[in-house]
């Protein structure tokens, strides 16, 4: 089916990279008259972007008036702008539970050890995660992706990791797996290096997720990642390399959680490893981030994290453009950051990291989709690219993330609807 879509008065199609995989770093992160483009409509045949040429040639070429028929679907989006569809590429989806009471017990000065003792905590989650049925768990993900959908997210990248046992793990993949026909695209990882379960040895844990955990997740065939929460108090840089080397020798690919609560050494790491991306990175050295980024590896940046927890924002975005650094943005959705708005991480960017939206834009799209495995186009529009795409409420390009506390998306279009 032929799909034409006219009148926008800018697309944002970020077609213009410098960098491997589409990427778009350093200078030309703000270089907006690069990216944007006005008067320009779009013909798509089968969610493929087949042209692209001014509004009056598309009418002509097409008849006037356009009307929709069995044939052709005809969408005139009356002078709003359209960008490309969101890649959320750091999220927990799937888990259950509900630990909301926390945010009071914390601003009263409870402790995370007192919140737990209290029957809170990640212990919670992982209690009712491991209870939580394949139904229960596909109840909440086609809820979560349809709320992500509806914010602009075409493409999101799912972690397990709520399980911490061999079962709920492989339960968690199987269920993200299922829920692939809804509008997003979902890539998949396997995170069972998240915490410690309480009263485990640590060493005989890790022989656990090498020696059982991995290869019954290799033997799955979902898992296109390997992640491991590499941090000062949860696993160590030794253990995170022994599971990441052996991860790989399986063709697993690797995206670690890094530096978050302080610089050890995890964002150094990943830049030996290769990395796809090393995530959170708020204390991670200067020096850690050149080598990370002179060695491909991304770092994703997740100011929803440090929002959620009333901490300030280590990190420095426009340093990162400055230098040329490798970074995305995305959600980290989960129990304790429970947004699955990119347009509101856009906004933190932008209102309180100060960096233009166009810079926040390429990092949700183009860079995010470059640490994933995705088909042509995804993270921007392109001639022979998939159309993922959002028609936003603004005139401007610039406004998808300027409506903090609302949805900046009118509609969004996963390519599989075109």
């Amino acid at each position: 089916m032929d799909t034409v879509i006219v009148g926008a008065s800018e697309v944002a199609h970020l077609s213009k990279s410098n960098g491997e995989n589409g990427r778009i770093d350093g200078e030309l992160m703000l270089n907006r008259e690069a990216h944007v483009t006005d008067d320009l409509a779009i013909h798509i045949k089968d969610g493929i972007i087949v042209k692209f040429s001014s509004n009056d040639e598309m009418i002509h070429e097409w008849g006037s008036p356009i009307k929709s028929s069995s044939e052709v679907n005809y969408i005139d989006v009356e002078g709003a702008a359209i960008v490309p569809g969101f890649v959320d590429a750091h999220t927990h989806l799937l888990w259950d539970g509900d630990r909301s009471k926390e945010m009071a017990m914390k601003l009263s000065g409870m402790s995370y050890r007192e919140i737990s003792e209290n029957g809170l905590g990640i212990a919670s989650t992982v209690s009712a995660t491991q209870n939580a049925s394949i139904e229960r768990m596909l109840e909440i993900g086609k809820e979560r992706l349809r709320r992500a959908h509806e914010l602009g997210t075409t493409t999101l990248e799912s972690k397990s990791g709520y399980g911490l046992d061999l079962e709920t793990e492989l339960r968690m993949l199987q269920a993200s797996s299922s829920l692939e026909k809804n509008n997003v695209t979902l890539h998949h990882t396997w995170l069972g290096a998240h915490a410690y379960p309480e009263n485990v040895n640590q060493n005989n844990w890790d022989r656990h997720l090498i020696d059982e955990q991995l290869p019954a997740v290799i033997d799955q065939g979902i898992a296109q990642y390997v992640d491991v929460f590499c941090e000062p108090g949860w696993f160590s840089v030794e253990t995170t390399e022994e599971i990441c080397r052996k991860s790989m020798s399986k063709g697993l690919e690797i995206r670690l959680h890094v530096d978050e609560f302080t610089d050890g050494g995890g964002l150094n790491l990943a830049a030996e490893l290769g990395a796809r991306t090393a995530d959170h990175a708020g204390y991670s050295c200067d020096d850690a981030r050149a080598k990370a980024s002179h060695a491909g590896v991304n770092t994703g940046f997740l100011p929803g994290t440090p929002y959620v927890h009333g901490d300030s924002f280590q990190t420095d975005l426009a340093r990162s453009i400055e230098e040329g650094w490798k970074w995305s943005l995305a959600t980290d959705f989960n129990p304790n950051c429970r947004s699955l708005s990119i347009p509101f991480v856009g906004s933190l960017a932008v209102h309180r990291m100060r960096i233009p939206p166009i810079a926040a834009l390429i990092a949700v799209t183009t860079n995010a989709a470059s640490t994933l495995d995705v088909e042509h186009g995804v993270g921007k529009l392109v001639e022979g690219g998939v159309a993922d795409l959002n028609i936003l409420r603004t005139k401007s390009a610039d406004g998808w993330c300027q409506m903090p506390g609302d949805n900046s998306v009118r509609i969004s279009f996963h390519h599989s609807q075109l």
